[in-house]
């Protein structure tokens, strides 16, 4: 039922028939759960208006949201502040009370968001290009690879510059 819930407040344009074993039309964003919320991002890729909760903002960048993990509501959403022509494509990561998330952003920010509120604890930028793969976490410690020596899309990039494994440990 979440999932359901999690389409319809996501995609609140699409009407979905109730039926017991409904089709959506496109896979479900990675999510992530303290089992009090449920964690997502919002891609955006078709860079629509996204109104941003309980703020009111509209934004067409990507962004990050949390949902009551009982009935799928929206409790708050966050744009990716560098974010503002490349999508969020990584998956979310949570523990002790932080949501972790990482932007495709060109300089790679990772960002530490409050699960509560959804206010941004901190952000670090790697200075190379996007991350987009998700944040591991072990033992007190955060993950996060980062490097593109696989595509060849970006005009003048690097290949062996921007391959690292970042950790933080807090």
């Amino acid at each position: 039922m979440v999932g359901l819930s999690l389409y319809k407040n996501l995609n609140p344009q699409i009407e979905l028939g109730l039926t017991p074993n409904p089709t959506l039309p496109y896979p479900l964003p990675p999510l992530a759960t303290d089992e009090l919320r449920v964690y997502t991002n919002n891609p955006n890729t078709d860079r629509k208006n996204f109104t941003l909760v309980p703020s009111n903002e509209i934004t067409k960048s990507g962004g990050w949201l949390a949902l009551n993990a009982s009935d799928g509501k929206v409790l708050w959403a966050v744009a990716d502040p560098s974010n503002i022509n490349n999508p969020i494509s990584g998956p979310v990561s949570v523990a002790n009370g932080v949501m972790f998330a990482a932007s495709t952003s060109p300089k790679g920010p990772i960002y530490a968001i409050d699960a509560k509120s959804g206010e941004i604890l901190w952000s670090y930028e790697n200075g190379y290009v996007g991350v987009v793969d998700g944040v591991s976490i072990s033992d007190g410690c955060i993950y996060v690879g980062q490097g593109l020596s696989l595509f060849t899309f970006y005009k003048g990039y690097n290949k062996t510059a921007a391959t690292s494994l970042f950790a933080f440990c807090v």
